[in-house]
């Protein structure tokens, strides 16, 4: 499309190159022309440059335009070749003429006079083209002329004609237009692009390019202010260039040349520059500085892309110094520069230095036109922010990490951005003014970047801030009083005044608006909001139509709406830097126009949040209130709320993936629904929710959750409600795949669960109750529990139930029970569940009521055989009957057969003998080291000692053990004996496993021991040890959780045998062990399937025997010596372990471990391997034993002082 921004705003110019626009010459009284907006630049002409044949002209301006860009002119010259469709398809024109109305029969409507606004349209193939283009444009329902044909009439003239170039690719400006037949007439002229001329007539003003050597030395400027002569010098090389004349008047100014500098260099003025209109472009890297306090002024300033230019003079007062290029210019002179800056291309970077007395102003006053260029500020001193402006289109201010204080923010449209490249800087806003309570602030730009924003607003005055523009910042933008306002921003429309718009009405049109934007327009553009948070302290923000804001809100005695219908609009909106708020309600009709927010809302310190369109994130909030009414909520992140009031608002929609907690009411009104689900990842835990009540208050309103959801709380309704708990997701192995915890009051509400598991805490109602693979738990311990509904259908689902033989939990269904393959089961609560069997004898007189349905009902809806119920230690079967009276057909409790459960006795047994075996572990290497005595002759010394074993027993018992010994024994000789007296310590891991439990045991311990080894090779040891023990077990497959206790043993050992030689090197050895100890009791007790289980054993005092026999053969050399070794034994329970005690809902009784023997083999060596030094290894396992050592593998080494 074209850019209109290069036509005048009255459309009688139209801007082809920076400094230059072409029109009409009998355009004799226009002197300036004005892009952009009305309060933008005005550019006065300096030279009309009028043709000397044809109505046309090229005026020269003052300044370089900053606001636009210029549009490129036909290069097709004036030649019939605009008759050619296939390169110039479509023609369009626009100006700001006398404006008429003219209908299909030739009636014309007089609406304005000229320059009051721009009008535009299509325009027919020409008729005739080489100087002049005429076409019979006025024509205007003729097809030929195009779909929006377009007339000029008297305040056309110069209005441009634009061309679309095909061969191009481009929109060109084609011509002016120069004539046209009448206000009834269809012929209009406009005069074509001399384009030679227009070149030639631009050239005169442009002086000879200055090319420099960067390395040839400063480049000297002097200037004659009297006769606007100037001269740069570099060394031997001369430019001259002309300046604006001593005088007033156009014709000075247009005196001044256009300088182009190529090469880079420094430049020094000499003199004060004025160069009039006339610009400098800069195609190197140039330092331009004054030889003391010069300055310059002129036309401005360009700098090519990829060019850097210093920039060291200051301007003048009244007078403002305007950049283009897309190369950047550096302000960096010194002191206060009066002047100001309009920049429109490219960058600009803010470094002026202070000087001695400590000034430092870089520009008074700055504009930020076009959209293309970007402000930049080295530090915070270098302009007043209230006088940066951002007109048409605007452009970036980068704050470059400085913290700034704006109490006006002067943008023009969303084309303004405040941003900051640098660190992390705060701008503060500050609007308040003194005596005004009631007050609003519009910004149409953006912030962006690496941003904190503030504003404050005075306490208790109604100042508020409203932002249509957008932020993309990483910061956090802080809101203290007043009300904060992120809304959409209504398209910008073409208006006019109220008496054109009358007769227009008058003709049948009543398109035409008289104000820019409104409230009730349909077209708005969105606007996005992004920030690392947001945060409100008694503030209130309102999140408006076309409107995304995603961040993370706190609010601090604030309010939030989201989805708000109040906004404001600008009634200034596309006229200017100037705005004029007013607020009013304007509210979504389609849904791509509503509000949108992404993030956590964090409230606190009775705090208000009311959501009412699209939301997704989460809420935590404390002593607040949420409100919502949107039909589009989904919390995908945890939800808290603490002493909060949640409320769904009539049709209300919200969907949870997230889990929400609340320790109050959540209320859910008229039409409204709640939906809980689990989150999306399937190997995530299940969701959890819970509130103190979930309040069905409105009629058809709605509770719904999913698969992996676990639901607490009570469900109450006293309207016709819809409940409906768990998911279609299949059961798995574990059982069902969701829960809910609480009591559901609900008289006149249909309730639906299905793959659900329901513990009821008291007692329950609903209108119906349909089950479909649930399983109802009424029995949790705490008292009997009801059920009544009108009617109850079940299907695949489980009933749990509990009774104390007098009283049990109760089902009454008034109306209807239907159902099939259902199981009822029954237990007995702890007071009777104490002995093995119970019978019918055992319960009341009459049997116990359970369900009770109407008359009639089938009796298979239960089966009978219902499965036994695992408590730990016991099963049991319920016996029930179903019974039919008079009224009621009723399953009734009868009986309970309860027996052991063998293979969880089995469990707790072995998981109770861990303890004793480790003390076996223990005993099976208390003398060990005096055995190594005996085959060492050695004398006094210390050991090392490692084994590692392991052993198994029923019911799938296994234990892997590792011990690690270390000691010290030193001889002492008598006559007729040795006896070795010695201390040793000890490290043992032992871990266990088994059917039901896993577990280790570390154990630290230490003991003395003495060994008397007589010559007759009669021996005799004893030892005394002492064991801490570090426990850590659990039974997961019982629901015992892991357990971490300390224990402690003792041991004390002695051994007795006669070692007998029975030839050269070989011997017998019998021998008898005795080993007493203590082996410390313990009890657990836990939950298994709601019932209280324990386990407990005492202590024991264990006595163990070991009776057996040795053989060794000694092996000598000049340097070694070598015995290998052999064993066998019994060892056995002289005194066993005691009885451990089983108790569950069921019942106590004692399970007996009985005693245990077992026969041990053993293998080994005993080597010297120096003098000093001893090394032995053996191998031994058992067997016949109800629990054995699979393996052992024993290494000592030894080294005698």
């Amino acid at each position: 499309m074209i850019d209109f921004g290069s036509v005048d705003r009255s459309g009688i110019a139209t801007l082809v190159s920076p400094g230059h626009v072409i029109s009409v010459k009998h355009n004799g009284g226009y002197q300036r022309v004005i892009f952009g907006n009305g309060d933008d630049t005005a550019y006065s002409i300096v030279n009309r440059n009028e043709h000397a044949r044809l109505d046309f002209h090229a005026p020269r301006l003052d300044k370089i335009v900053t606001e636009a860009a210029p549009l490129d002119m036909t290069s097709a010259g004036r030649l019939p070749i605009y008759k050619d469709q296939a390169r110039f398809p479509v023609f369009y024109r626009v100006g700001a003429g006398h404006q008429y109305l003219r209908d299909r029969n030739g009636k014309t409507t007089d609406l304005s006079r000229a320059y009051a606004y721009r009008t535009g349209g299509t325009v027919g193939s020409p008729e005739f083209s080489f100087w002049t283009f005429l076409s019979h444009s006025g024509d205007l329902y003729d097809p030929a002329q195009g779909p929006m044909a377009s007339y000029g009439v008297p305040g056309d003239s110069g209005s441009p004609l634009f061309a679309w170039d095909a061969r191009d690719g481009k929109w060109v400006v084609l011509g002016v237009l120069s004539g046209y037949t009448e206000v009834t007439g269809i012929t209009t002229h406009h005069t074509v692009i001399p384009l030679e001329d227009i070149l030639a007539v631009m050239q005169r003003h442009v002086a000879a390019p200055v090319i420099t050597a960067p390395a040839g030395g400063d480049i000297l400027w002097t200037h004659d202010k009297a006769t606007g002569a100037g001269t740069l010098t570099q060394g031997p090389a001369s430019w001259d260039v002309r300046g604006r004349l001593d005088a007033a008047g156009p014709a000075a100014l247009d005196n001044g040349q256009d300088v182009t500098f190529q090469g880079g260099g420094t430049i020094v003025l000499a003199q004060p520059v004025d160069q009039g209109a006339g610009a400098l472009t800069f195609d190197g890297d140039y330092t331009v500085k004054p030889a003391d306090a010069q300055t310059w002024r002129g036309g401005g300033i360009l700098v090519n892309a990829g060019h850097t230019v210093d920039w060291q003079v200051n301007g003048v007062q009244a007078d403002s110094l305007h950049k283009l290029g897309a190369g950047t210019l550096r302000i960096a002179a010194t002191g206060a520069n009066p002047g100001t800056l309009n920049v429109g291309d490219g960058t600009v970077i803010l470094a002026q230095q202070a000087d001695a007395a400590g000034n430092k102003q870089a520009f008074s006053a700055a504009r930020i036109v076009s959209g293309r260029p970007t402000l930049v500020l080295t530090d915070g001193r270098q302009i007043d922010p209230d006088n940066i402006s951002w007109g048409y289109r605007g452009g970036k201010l980068d704050i470059n990490g400085n913290d700034l204080a704006f109490h006006q923010l002067n943008g023009a449209d969303d084309g303004a951005i405040l941003t900051n490249s640098g660190p992390l800087s705060t701008v503060n806003l500050d609007f308040n003014r003194p005596g005004v309570t009631d007050a609003a602030t519009m910004w149409h730009g953006h912030f962006t970047g690496n941003i904190n924003i503030t504003n404050t607003a005075t306490e208790n005055a109604r100042h508020n801030f409203a932002i249509d523009g957008g932020i993309d910042s990483t910061g956090t933008v802080t809101q203290r009083n007043g009300l904060l306002y992120l809304q959409g921003h209504p398209v910008t429309h073409a208006a006019s005044t109220i008496a054109i718009a009358n007769k227009l009405k008058a003709t049948g049109d009543d398109s035409v608006l008289t104000q820019p934007v409104s409230f009730t327009q349909p077209d708005w553009e969105t606007r996005h909001f992004r920030m690392a948070s947001l945060e409100l302290k008694d503030a209130g923000l309102h999140l408006g139509r076309n409107a995304v804001l995603a961040t993370d809100i706190r609010a601090d005695r604030s309010s939030v709406t989201l989805g708000s219908s109040f906004l404001y609009i600008d009634l200034n909106d596309g006229n200017g830097v100037k705005a004029k708020p007013t607020a009013g309600e304007s509210k979504a009709g389609a849904d791509a126009d509503r509000s949108r927010f992404t993030g956590q809302v964090t409230l606190a310190n009775h705090s208000m949040l009311h959501i009412a369109e699209h939301f997704n994130g989460g809420i935590d909030s404390t002593d607040s209130e949420t409100h919502i009414s949107s039909t589009h909520t989904v919390l995908d992140r945890p939800s808290r709320f603490t002493g909060s009031l949640v409320r769904l608002r009539d049709n209300a929609r919200v969907t949870s993936h997230a889990g929400i907690i609340s320790d109050g009411e959540v209320q859910v009104e008229n039409d409204a629904a709640l939906s809980m689900l689990a989150a999306a990842a399937a190997d995530a835990p299940w969701t959890a929710y819970s509130a103190a009540s979930w309040s069905l208050n409105g009629r058809n309103s709605r509770l719904d959750t999913g698969s992996r959801t676990r639901l607490v709380g009570d469900i109450l309704s006293g309207q016709a409600a819809h409940v409906s708990l768990g998911g279609s997701e299949p059961a798995g192995r574990e059982g069902p795949r969701a829960a809910y915890i609480g009591d559901i009051a609900a008289p006149a509400s249909d309730v639906t669960m299905r793959n659900l598991f329901w513990q009821v805490k008291s007692a329950s109602s609903a209108k119906s109750l349909q089950l479909d693979r649930a399983q109802l738990n009424l029995a949790d311990g705490s008292g009997f529990k009801s059920i009544s509904v009108d009617s109850l259908a079940l299907d695949d689902s489980l009933v749990f139930m509990t009774t104390d033989g007098q009283s049990a939990d109760r089902i009454t269904v008034r109306q209807s029970l239907t159902g099939r393959n259902n199981g009822l089961h029954v237990r007995l609560a702890p007071s009777q569940a104490h002995s093995p069997t119970h019978s019918p004898a055992g319960l009341a007189s009459a049997p116990v009521i359970l369900v009770t349905a109407p008359k009639g009902t089938r009796n298979d809806v239960f089966s009978l055989n219902a499965p036994e119920c695992e408590l730990a230690f016991h099963r049991q079967a319920p016996q029930v009957a179903v019974v039919e009276t008079d009224s009621a057909t009723q399953w009734v409790l009868q009986g309970v057969k309860t027996r052991r459960n063998e293979r969880h006795i089995d469990n707790g047994r072995n998981f109770m003998d861990v303890h004793y075996r480790n003390f076996l572990t223990e005993v099976n290497n208390l003398n060990r080291r005096m055995g190594d005595l005996r085959d060492a002759h050695g004398e006094t010394g210390g050991w090392a000692r490692m084994m590692s074993g392991s052993g198994s027993a029923r019911a799938g018992y296994s234990n892997r053990h590792t011990l690690l010994q270390i000691g010290a024994d030193r001889k002492f000789a008598f006559n007729g004996a040795s006896v070795f007296a010695g201390a040793t310590m000890t490290y043992t891991d032992n871990r266990y496993s088994g059917d039901a439990f896993s577990g280790k045991t570390l154990s630290t311990g230490g003991g003395l021991y003495a060994s008397t080894l007589f010559d007759s090779g009669l021996y005799i040891d004893v030892i005394g040890k002492y064991v801490r023990n570090h426990d850590r077990y659990a039974m997961p497959a019982m629901g015992l959780s892991r357990q971490e206790y300390a224990s402690h043993s003792w041991y004390l050992g002695a051994e007795t045998g006669w070692r007998l030689a029975v030839a050269e090197g070989m011997y017998v050895e019998p021998q008898v062990e005795l080993v007493y100890g203590t082996v410390p009791g313990h009890r657990f007790d836990w939950q298994y399937n709601a019932s209280s289980v324990s386990m407990r054993h005492g202590q024991d005092n264990p006595l163990i025997g070991r009776v057996g026999v040795a053989a060794g053969k000694s092996f000598q050399g000049t340097n070694w010596q070598l015995t290998s070794l052999v064993g066998l034994s019994y060892q056995y329970d002289l005194r066993g372990p005691g009885v451990t005690v089983l108790r569950d809902e069921a019942g106590e009784f004692s399970a007996s471990h009985g005693r245990d023997g077992r026969m041990l083999m053993e293998l080994g060596v005993n080597a010297r391997i120096r003098d000093n030094t001893r090394f032995s290894l053996s191998f031994e396992r058992s067997a016949f034993g109800k629990y054995n050592v699979d393996k052992a593998v024993n290494a000592n080494i030894r080294y005698a002082f």
